[in-house]
């Protein structure tokens, strides 16, 4: 029987209007993308509700991989910053992001961070992140208005360069270079410790990480809407790695 691993999905936390007029009502939600991803690759996504820190360990048990979400700028001071570009910001999310990633890597858990989540593995490991990149004007991450002006930004493409010998070259069949979205405006200042860039686009902008003792790989775009495009040989190799996890014998 092929096992299927069961893989903890960060959520969004958002507040939207109600059908109640000048009402809002914060939402735990996610978008389907990542989790019909895991499915579609083999895996049982489970999207977590916030709990208190303290409760990550258990919230861990019996998962075999974890998948950080995009989402929310996070909370500067965590990363020794004043606040001069980051918006809709919810420490108590940060700081259970932060806990999760550690967490994980304790128990050794495949992980895969996606854009914010990226972000997260950097700052619980030391690093900083740009709080604007957008702003400088490179062709690779052009502002959204600028990206608003020749079509929805979310079919923004630029090319990144893959370091050669790295696990994310190995997804990509060993290429060179690949083409991805881009949707974010923050990105890895100092890297964290242990991590290595193994990706980075023209103008410098590091696009993925990994750690080499640990079994971990986080990238900057956002794979599960470029699925038929390239994007699902992540998730397909999050699922396998937390598979070969979740068959090891104690």
């Amino acid at each position: 029987m092929v096992v299927k691993p069961r893989i903890l999905i960060t959520p969004w936390v958002r507040n939207v209007s109600t059908t109640h007029e000048g009402t809002t009502l914060d939402l735990v939600s996610l978008s389907p993308s990542y989790s019909n991803a895991v499915v579609a690759c083999g895996g049982v996504p489970l999207v977590m509700a916030p709990c208190e820190v303290g409760d990550v360990p258990a919230l861990m048990d019996g998962m075999a991989g974890l998948l950080l979400s995009g989402g929310r700028d996070l909370e500067p001071s965590l990363y020794g910053q004043e606040n001069t570009d980051s918006v809709r910001i919810r420490r108590d999310l940060d700081e259970l992001d932060i806990e999760l990633t550690r967490e994980a890597m304790r128990r050794e858990l495949p992980i895969l961070g996606i854009c914010r989540g990226m972000q997260v593995v950097n700052v619980a490991l030391g690093g900083d992140l740009r709080q604007e990149v957008l702003s400088e004007g490179s062709a690779s991450h052009p502002t959204y208005p600028e990206m608003r002006e020749v079509g929805d930004p979310r079919d923004h493409r630029h090319g990144v360069a893959l370091r050669p010998g790295s696990r994310i070259a190995a997804i990509y069949d060993d290429s060179e270079r690949i083409t991805v979205n881009s949707l974010h405006h923050q990105a890895v200042g100092r890297v964290g410790e242990g991590l290595v860039v193994t990706a980075t686009a023209e103008d410098g902008t590091i696009e993925a990480v990994e750690h080499p003792l640990n079994d971990l790989v986080a990238v900057q775009w956002h794979p599960e809407q470029m699925r038929e495009d390239g994007g699902e040989v992540l998730f397909a190799d999050l699922v396998e790695r937390a598979r070969s996890r979740a068959t090891m014998t104690p």
